[in-house]
């Protein structure tokens, strides 16, 4: 089972983070208000954090660089991302000034293969309002409810995730035969973010976007840089990871999870990407 460190922290350290901004955890519910970063390192691991349930988050101040799913995005003032579970994020870096908002929510893995991991939109005057009114008025409750308000907490989640898919729905016009390519690219990878821990073949992902694997190879090289069989084996690489750093399981159950036939070949696999044994990895993560 995996454990997430994340709200643990949280939960057991909440007045710890005080001065950072805005928190209240409830349960496995938590609400971070106008929160600053800095060197707060559990917020930022140094290694793939797989996320566990939905999330919404806010960024207010500055700039921050994160990749999900392998793929990097840069973040500013303005940006809302609404993340999906099972979504893997990795640091890149942040400006000394970043801050945000964010609240979690339950939600199930992806499903489909069209359903997106995550949503980005960039507010502008019309969406900004209402975006913040809904934070404000969560956290009202959340401060002003002698018991955790679960009905009310729902219910703002909903209506919030309901506003931001309409306007996501909005922005996503005819497009041009041009990016039909990063439409294509953009299926693959989240593809592969949902599959390559059990799927690891070429044929397999060209039937599920119902391409020929030598064009779908083809396709993904000239508009990623990297081969398929790369976005393949870096994407099961950070699964395994995870697993390693973020729970007790050992290395037998960690491959049998990710349908490696025996232990010796997720080790050889992994040595062979890391230039570490899953033993070396998992002793250095603890350090």
């Amino acid at each position: 089972m995996l454990i997430d460190l994340f709200n643990l922290e949280l939960a057991r350290h909440a007045g710890r983070w005080a001065a950072a901004g805005g928190i209240h955890v409830s349960g496995d519910f938590f609400m971070l208000r106008r929160f600053a970063l800095h060197d707060r390192q559990f917020l930022l691991p140094s290694q793939p954090y797989l996320l566990r349930e939905g999330r919404v988050v806010l960024v207010l101040r500055g700039e921050a660089s994160y990749s999900f799913n392998l793929v990097e995005h840069r973040f500013r003032a303005g940006d809302l991302v609404v993340f999906s579970a099972d979504t893997l994020v990795e640091k890149q870096g942040h400006s000394p000034d970043f801050e945000f908002s964010a609240f979690n929510f339950p939600a199930p893995p992806q499903s489909g293969d069209d359903a997106p991991a995550y949503i980005l939109l960039h507010l502008d005057e019309t969406t900004r309002p209402v975006v913040d009114a809904h934070f404000a008025l969560l956290w009202q409750l959340l401060k002003s409810e002698a018991e955790f308000p679960a009905g009310s907490v729902e219910g703002l989640t909903a209506s919030l995730l309901d506003f931001v898919r309409r306007h996501q729905d909005a922005a996503h016009r005819p497009q041009p035969s041009g990016s039909r390519r990063e439409e294509q690219l953009r299926r693959f990878v989240d593809l592969v973010s949902r599959h390559a821990h059990r799927e690891r073949n070429v044929a397999f992902y060209a039937d599920r976007l119902c391409l020929a694997p030598h064009y779908l190879c083809t396709l993904v090289k000239q508009a990623s840089g990297r081969t398929v069989m790369q976005w393949i084996n870096q994407t099961c690489v950070k699964a395994v990871k995870v697993w390693l750093a973020y729970s007790d399981d050992t290395a037998a159950e960690i491959a049998h999870r990710l349908g490696f036939p025996h232990p010796a070949s997720l080790t050889k696999f992994f040595k062979r990407e890391t230039g570490l044994t899953p033993t070396e990895y998992r002793r250095k993560a603890f350090l």
